[in-house]
């Protein structure tokens, strides 16, 4: 067996790693490796016979594996068209595939892949593309024959001419980049992972994955992980089922902190995941039919003995378990809410019958404080979690504050102009049933502020530090790095965004595998922080970690949003934040 061991380094003063042939690269520009081995087969001839791998040039720091390692196990194993070694096993293993990966580092790149893959004929989209895990591989980590890299090739160009040769939208979302240390673009992203398609979609290919196991620097996971990752896997390709995915994408974050060494999470909120994932997959469930129209039948018949069809209103979603809709509250309701709405009670509010935080989400109850109603949200995902396998969408709102389709007084609040004020009386004419009502759309969000300094528009972080302790934001944004919750590279966007949700993830209606993912991600993270920091500020300043939270809800809504629909299409889903008021009131005043 003849084998290329190339490796990429930077300019030609680099010899690379001993048993590996240097591979100069010293004008990358934004497609990394990506542009080497497009050169290299430009430039080249290649043995059809022969075996060519082109490797980063921190390959045996990431794999363990020196290149007489790798000669060793290919000659162990045999002839095959393609050889894999990639040790990033959560990368693999813990998401449907590296596209859907590719979302942590920018958001919506799936999306411009999807748009990619049409433009060349490939019907793809890989929000739900399943491959076997173990072909979820990046070009660096591929040892093939030239079978396997005339197809890679067949994709590589379309992929630099649609970027770099063409203008138009999809150029401009090929060359959208996101602040990584140095930029990272949409097109790396899609390029380097161009070998993980040919591994997908070439059933005819031989190929050999080289076990974790067999590489020394490798992430090593558990075989009991690994089904159960494999067996959801399966599902969701079956049901296409939202639940499943949620349970498989839990599996993959949990893996991601145990990988990073993270805190524990609250026990409540792992004891809820497990019983989740060891609850079975439910059967689906039709949807209501559409009701019969009189008018469509001919010379005048009409239907006799046929059965009007049912409702499909929040409150037949709601007796379905599709739509869970919550209320948090740490008062006695000041109003009637509908039967639909599950009032989540916090603090002195809770009892005997009632669904409370204590019972919910014990460990949260001595925090209270500091992190406010957030906590009820913590507690009602645990109840989805355990109760409402079929749930597609959740609802939240406050004991005050809620989202409506459409605006309904038309009365701002006279010192915040987000909110509109509804007076108690107004119930008399219109009911909190049908200003609750959400319809069939799969968000409803308040309409985004921004923030301001001086007269200008202001970030996240520099607001905060005016209106806060900068301190805080900085330590959760830290521990949403740790935890994985979003990458390095988002930091310095988190900290710069400019728009804002007004309560975050607290309020709207939300697809239900968003809104667990979300609250889960801002669980942990909070976690972290009331593990960690002894906080405590006065007054208003008391809910430190609550208006932390806040800001991150809205930063992982921007992104879904963005990400889903992109900007500014997602302000279809906006509808109008309003806040319940006694008799004349029309101040807002924010509860301690």
């Amino acid at each position: 067996m003849t084998i290329h061991l190339f490796q990429i380094c930077a300019d030609t003063a680099d010899h690379g790693d001993t048993g590996f042939t240097p591979l100069a690269n010293p004008e990358p520009g934004a497609w990394g490796d990506f542009a080497a081995i497009r050169r290299f087969f430009h430039e080249q001839a290649v043995d059809d016979e022969h075996w060519y791998a082109f490797v980063p040039r921190n390959f045996s720091a990431q794999t363990g594996l020196t290149a007489a390692r790798i000669a060793e196990l290919v000659e162990a194993e045999g002839a095959r068209d393609a050889y894999t070694f990639f040790p990033r096993t959560i990368d693999s293993a813990g998401y449907l595939n590296l596209f859907v990966q590719g979302e942590r580092l920018l958001p919506g790149v799936a999306g411009t892949a999807r748009d990619f893959l049409d433009g060349i004929g490939l019907a793809l989209d890989p929000d739900h593309f399943v491959p076997a895990w173990q072909n979820n591989v990046c070009n660096g980590f591929v040892l093939a024959r030239p079978v396997f890299w005339r197809t890679w090739f067949d994709l590589a160009e379309p992929l630099y001419q649609a970027a770099d040769q063409e203008s138009g939208a999809l150029a401009d979302k090929l060359n959208r980049t996101a602040p990584v240390g140095e930029p990272v673009s949409a097109k790396f992203l899609l390029a380097e992972r161009l070998a993980s398609l040919v591994l997908a979609l070439d059933q005819q290919l031989q190929v050999w994955h080289c076990p974790a196991v067999l590489m020394p620097k490798a992430q090593q996971v558990s075989e009991q992980d690994l089904a159960a990752l494999d067996g959801l896997r399966a599902s969701y390709v079956e049901s296409g089922s939202p639940t499943v995915r949620s349970r498989f994408e839990a599996i993959g974050v949990r893996l991601l902190r145990e990988l990073r060494k993270a805190p524990a999470r609250p026990p409540s909120a792992v004891a809820a995941e497990q019983q989740r994932a060891a609850q079975p997959v439910p059967a689906p469930v039709a949807p209501a039919p559409a009701p019969l129209q009189e008018a469509a039948l001919p010379f005048g018949l009409k239907l006799a003995g046929v059965t009007p069809a049912a409702a499909d209103d929040a409150a037949a979603q709601a007796a379905r378990g599709e739509l869970v809709f919550g209320c948090m509250t740490h008062v006695p309701l000041p109003v009637k809410f509908p039967d639909f709405v599950l009032p989540i009670y916090l603090g002195e509010a809770q009892h005997e019958g009632a669904l409370n935080l204590r019972d919910l989400a014990p460990e949260w109850v001595p925090y209270h404080p500091i992190v406010g109603g957030m906590l009820g949200n913590f507690a009602l995902r645990n109840l989805i979690l355990r109760d409402y396998p079929r749930v597609r969408r959740v609802g939240v709102c406050m004991y005050r504050k809620f989202v409506s389709r459409e605006r309904i007084s038309g009365v701002p609040a006279e010192d915040n102009w987000m909110m509109d004020v509804i007076s108690d009386k107004e119930f008399a004419q219109q009911s909190l049933d049908q200003m609750l009502e959400p319809g069939s759309q799969d968000f409803i969000v308040g309409k985004t502020c921004g923030f301001s300094l001086g007269g200008a528009s202001a970030g996240y972080l520099s607001h905060y530090s005016q209106a806060h302790h900068a301190e805080d934001l900085l330590r959760y944004a830290a521990a949403a790095i740790e935890l994985g919750v979003f990458d390095k590279a988002e930091a310095e966007a988190f900290f710069s965004e400019k728009i804002f949700f007004m309560g975050g993830v607290e309020l709207g209606v939300f697809p239900a595998e968003f809104w667990l993912r979300a609250i889960g991600q801002i669980e942990a993270v909070t976690w972290y922080c009331v593990q960690r920091y002894d906080t405590r500020r006065e007054g208003y300043q008391t809910r430190a970690w609550a208006f932390c939270a806040e800001r991150l809800g809205s930063f992982l809504l921007l992104r879904e949003l963005r990400g889903r629909y992109g900007e500014p299409a997602y302000e279809r889903f906006f509808g109008q934040l309003n806040l319940i008021t006694k008799g004349d009131q029309k101040q807002y005043v924010p509860s301690h």
